[in-house]
């Protein structure tokens, strides 16, 4: 069917917009169809490169933003399918198009990525620092065959991102104040004597981070934070945001800052974008990437 174009805030969306009330809310809704959906989150969410050096690194981010999509439309929320934001994929519709990335969406419209027959779950980010993760330790999850801690490759792969190495300093007060706001602290008054990492996974991601501190009337306190959740408590030093990954060795200098040396952004698991990315500039094609980061998947097409 033909699409028409919004206009929303000097923005323009295709489909139709749909205005409800939701309790004490008004809600603004865009429907649209998937494959217009998918063109709108393409740069968004991945480098497109220059020419065509990404090109089926992109191709084979098209199926997982068709995928991930699929599953949500197929919970059938009542009012929404997805939001527009990080909660689930950043949409900006049509301004976030181009001719190029359309054009790849275009060639795997309909394409799905499945494991026995059925729509993969499936999670992204941006740079693995050379091991994917497992599923279950990341999110809440049973173990995925497909969703697996995989190498890489040599190098790796991702060691080209901008983000696949990177370091964090922060004062004593700074990061007992990280731990207070996280509400693990009642006061401030504290002092770190040690932080220690007790377990990692597989990958070589942090499990368990163990923090010894001591108040002031001399009393000590563990304070242990686990797989994902260290990168909210932390954050990164200026606070901005969350901490990079969780790939990372931790120590204090003499004047007890915390220093951390980490690879990677994001949580690890599934498709490491900057890893698809050198692997399109080595020539390899989409299916070999999603074979790579997915392993055991195969694709299908919406109609099968």
């Amino acid at each position: 069917s033909e699409t028409s174009l919004i206009n929303v805030d000097e923005k323009k969306y295709r489909g139709k917009l749909r205005v409800f009330r939701s309790y004490d809310e008004i809600r603004v809704v865009n429907e649209l169809t998937i494959e217009d959906y998918v063109k709108g989150v393409m740069t968004r969410e991945m480098p497109i490169g220059n020419g065509t050096e990404n090109y089926n690194a992109l191709k084979a981010f098209s199926i997982c933003i068709r995928t991930y999509a699929f599953n949500k439309i197929t919970q059938k929320n009542k009012s929404f399918d997805l939001f527009a934001d990080t909660r689930d994929q950043v949409y900006g519709g049509v301004v976030s198009e181009t001719d190029y990335t359309n054009k790849i969406v275009d060639e795997t419209a309909g394409q799905l990525l499945s494991f026995d027959g059925k729509p993969a779950v499936v999670f992204y980010h941006s740079t693995c620092g050379g091991y994917t993760e497992d599923v279950q330790n990341v999110f809440n999850s049973k173990p995925l065959d497909y969703l697996i801690s995989i190498s890489d490759g040599e190098g790796p792969y991702c060691n080209i991102s901008p983000r696949y190495a990177w370091s964090e300093e922060y004062s004593e007060s700074v990061f007992i104040d990280r731990l207070f706001n996280s509400r693990l602290l009642d006061n401030l008054n504290y002092a770190i004597q040690s932080v220690i990492v007790k377990s990692r996974f597989e990958s070589g991601r942090v499990n368990e981070l163990e923090i010894r501190l001591i108040n002031s009337s001399g009393e000590e306190k563990i304070i242990s934070l686990f797989s994902n959740n260290i990168r909210s408590v932390i954050k990164t030093s200026d606070g901005r945001s969350i901490l990079r990954s969780t790939m990372f060795e931790i120590s204090l200098d003499d004047n007890k800052n915390v220093l951390i040396n980490g690879n990677g952004f994001g949580h690890g698991v599934g498709l490491c974008q900057w890893g698809a990315i050198a692997q399109s500039r080595l020539g390899k094609d989409y299916q070999e990437i999603l074979n790579h980061y997915y392993p055991g998947t195969e694709i299908i097409s919406i109609n099968d």
